[in-house]
Parts: C-alpha cells; structure tokens; sequence
C-alpha cells in the first residue's frame, strides 16, 4: 500500500482529501510511475465498478495539478500552473470526482466510423443528448460511472 507521507507536499495534500472521502480507492494508489520529473506524484486508478472494470478512473497529481479521466478518450486538468488559489483547485477536483461517481455526470464521446471526434462532460439530461443533434455518420458513446447511462445514439 502506498505511504501516502513520501509523497510531495501537493500530491499528500490532496491524497488525504481524497482518501477521506474515498478510503477504499488507498488501494488503488501508487507512486505516478510515468512522471519523470516529479516521482513522488499520485496516481490511482480506480476500475469501473461495471462490467471487466477496465477504463475506469484515473486521478494523478503530476505536474502540480490534478488529472482527472475515464475510459479511453477522457481527462480534464485542475489547477492552472502560476496561479495562487491551490486549494480552491483541489476542491474544483474533488467535486467532479464526487460527482461524476455519484453519476451527477456523464461521459459523451463522438465518433464517426472509427475515428474519435471528441469527448465532453454532461449531465445526465435526455434532451441534451438527443439523437437529433448527431451528424450523418456520427454516434455517441454516454458512459457513466455505474453504467446506469449508457448507451449508444444513435
């Protein structure tokens, strides 16, 4: 298991955030083993609770920021580098993480044929995510955290 108190001062700041709501995910963690420059940054991979578990989240803490993604084709950076308000970065992380697992989002990616077209965050909102809205040849690809909204459109 990860020592959480060898990690840099970011990265222990945040873990202890994230491992008090998250207790189990501590099993998850490990030492950022693609970070070259900062080796005592984060990085958990959590699985999907659905299905073979794979694409799940990943959270690492590289770079003085905090990485967020899902599946294949998905992350979004918190904190921006030279700015002052780090804990205010920390809490903007924490609050999609708590969000996107509770299912409060979604996970949209375009395709057409095989090439992605892009990926964004939505909530889980029918309307928004219309079959009428897709391009000739288009689909996308909803996931969420559980599985409870996915689905192919069209």
């Amino acid at each position: 298991m990860l020592d959480v108190s060898r990690l840099n001062d970011h990265s222990r700041l945040f873990a202890q955030q994230l491992f008090r709501e998250f207790p189990d995910w501590l099993a998850f963690a490990r030492f950022d083993p693609y970070e070259d420059f900062e080796k005592e940054a984060l990085l958990v991979e959590v699985p999907r609770p659905v299905g073979d578990g794979r694409h799940g989240l990943f959270i690492t803490t590289s770079e003085w920021e905090i990485a967020v993604g899902f599946g294949e084709n998905f992350h979004t950076r918190f904190g921006v580098s030279g700015r002052d308000d780090t804990e205010d970065f920390r809490r903007c992380a924490l609050d999609f993480i708590r969000d996107f697992v509770a299912e409060r989002l979604v996970l949209v990616t375009a395709h057409e044929g095989d090439q992605w077209l892009g990926a964004w965050i939505e909530k889980p909102d029918e309307q928004k995510l219309s079959p009428a809205e897709i391009g000739p040849g288009e689909s996308l690809r909803i996931r969420s955290w559980r599985g409870t909204f996915d689905r192919e459109l069209p």
